[in-house]
């Protein structure tokens, strides 16, 4: 390898004239010289000055690479490495006369603070949560489970943005053949870049494709994803994200929140009771109510479309509208800032309230029961569940105001098919349904006592 070389190669290579922030910057004293590149914007000011006080006083290039105040201090014998190691924020040396390039890693990311996550708040308990640092991540994760047996395996994926991935699992607890089968997806993923972090990542393990309901549970808890390792999960983790995959997981595996645990067993199990109800009206609700209402005829239905005398439309496309136009409202509201709300608010008051049915647009109870059905799918703890199940009803809606009640039992025989033949890594879906188990199937309503488990 020569030095010489790869110097004059990576100068041109890195348009130093054009890119502010990488630098270069060479160093002489009574003992050493040496050419520094580095990164400004990912750079840890503080490590740096005493790296250039420790130039200054050591005598070679081994005293320095011997210093313990660099931990993170090493050779680089290939040439792919160097650009790894610069555009993560290291500084690289070049000793000309030595022939030797040294990377010393004293980067500093920008990162916010591991303040509670909006979307998984509790009353009582923890309030840090994970944040786009992977190595702070990894370290929240660390601070609760101390043994030998937990294992972080680290992973470089795509040509360009070069993103870190954590694979994070308990040795004993969790099926060799899925950690195998994981790590040897992420081994063989090929792509330029995963900018888009954790939910690109999905999409490329699991391969969802037109999957309605998610293959994979997220959650920024640090508390919830360690509980899920010690219980047989593994987690995959993503530099830039702030939320964690956990996999193997079941469709009820959705349905549990840390609140459960943070209340008495029997609060816990109300609870955990009354949100499988609020899940199971969120889709069933309005087409179950569209069923009672309309008395449709599979053959003359869009001949003779039942039109209510309190309205101007048939029911059935008053629920399509409402359901639509309430998931238009949520969708706005994400996209609205907070300054705004107000009038998006307004907005909603004026569509569904008192002036739409005075028009006749729509019926009191149609509003009432999509509100009452919308209100339920904020319960379901799984955000990605929520909008799948948002998708269900809708067409269950369309199911039942077409043909009755017919629809609706074909479509949630065809559901039930659906949900059945989902496997994740050979772990059925609809576990402890099918097949079914039926000590775990009440744990999905019941909490168990503290006293009766080992994982707390």
């Amino acid at each position: 390898m020569n030095v010489k070389d790869i110097q004059n190669h990576l100068d041109q290579a890195l348009d130093l004239k054009k890119n502010f922030d990488i630098l270069k910057r060479d160093f002489s004293s009574k003992n050493i010289a040496c050419s520094m590149y580095y990164l400004t914007s990912l750079l840890d000011l503080f490590q740096f000055h005493y790296l250039l006080n420790t130039l200054e006083k050591v005598k070679s290039y081994e005293e320095l690479l011997n210093d313990s105040s660099f931990p993170s201090i090493s050779l680089l014998t290939k040439e792919e490495d160097l650009y790894f190691f610069l555009f993560s924020g290291a500084v690289i040396l070049f000793f000309k006369e030595e022939n030797v390039i040294i990377n010393c890693d004293i980067r500093a990311y920008p990162s916010r603070g591991i303040d509670e996550p909006d979307a998984e708040k509790v009353v009582r308990g923890s309030r840090d949560g994970f944040s786009e640092n992977i190595i702070t991540n990894v370290a929240l994760i660390r601070r609760r489970i101390k043994d030998q047996n937990l294992c972080m395996e680290h992973f470089i994926l795509s040509d360009i943005s070069k993103m870190s991935v954590v694979l994070c699992y308990m040795k004993g607890k969790i099926d060799v053949d899925v950690i195998k089968e994981i790590r040897k997806k992420l081994e063989t993923i090929k792509v330029h870049s995963l900018v888009m972090s954790d939910r690109a990542l999905e999409e490329k393990l699991f391969k969802q494709g037109k999957m309605i309901f998610p293959l994979v549970k997220y959650t920024e808890r640090p508390d919830v994803a360690s509980i899920q390792v010690l219980n047989g999960k593994a987690l995959i983790m993503v530099d830039t994200s702030a939320s964690c995959l956990i996999t193997p997981i079941t469709l009820f595996d959705h349905l549990k929140h840390v609140e459960e645990f943070r209340e008495t067993p029997l609060v816990g199990s109300v609870t955990r009771t009354l949100r499988s109800i609020s899940i199971f009206l969120s889709i069933y609700l309005v087409p179950t109510f569209l069923c009672f209402i309309s008395d449709h005829d599979i053959d003359n239905h869009l001949l003779n479309i039942h039109v209510s005398n309190e309205g101007n439309i048939s029911y059935f496309a008053q629920a399509i509208c409402a359901t639509i136009l309430l998931e238009i409202l949520r969708i706005a509201s994400i996209h609205t800032p907070s300054f705004l709300a107000s009038g998006i608010s307004l907005v909603a008051a004026l569509i569904l309230g008192q002036i739409s049915m005075d028009l006749g647009l729509f019926i009191p109870e149609i509003l009432l029961l999509v509100a009452v059905s919308s209100i339920c799918s904020f319960a379901t703890p799984s955000y990605e569940l929520a909008l799948g199940n948002k998708l269900v009803s809708f067409i269950f809606i369309i199911l039942s105001g077409l043909f009755g009640y017919e629809g609706l039992i074909i479509g949630t025989i065809l559901l039930f098919i659906y949900l059945v033949s989902i496997k994740i890594f050979s772990i059925p879906y609809l576990y402890p349904i099918c097949p079914f188990d039926a000590k775990s199937f009440l744990n999905v309503f019941i909490r168990k006592n503290a006293r009766k488990k080992k994982n707390l």
